[in-house]
């Protein structure tokens, strides 16, 4: 769905609720600040380094590239989540790094 996307962690071994992504062309503070602007609320990095400006040392240590892991947005579901803001999310989440790709 989106061209450059990377799943980071295992794809089966992980929290149901949880995603943690990179996207080629982006980094994770143009990500977390442009999906605000859609109403969608994001992290940087993982749990462990969300808000720091240095890429995750956890995604690192997983074998992510730095400059992958410098691109990474974790995003997480709660008990009242719908289906219908997920879906939004990912269309905000689309524009977000389509715009961001081509500037780049």
């Amino acid at each position: 769905m989106i061209p450059g996307a990377h799943l980071n962690g295992d794809p089966a071994l992980r929290l149901p609720n949880n995603v943690n992504l990179s996207f080629d062309g982006t980094d994770s503070q143009s990500l977390v600040m442009g999906l605000d602007l859609h109403g969608v609320a994001a992290s940087s990095g993982s749990a462990c380094t969300s808000g720091s400006m240095e890429p995750s040392h956890v995604l690192v240590a997983l074998g992510i590239p730095p400059e992958r892991a410098a691109a990474a947005v974790r995003l997480t579901l709660g008990r009242g989540t719908t289906d219908a803001e997920i879906t939004d999310a990912l269309d905000a989440l689309r524009d977000v790094v389509r715009g961001l790709q081509r500037a780049a």
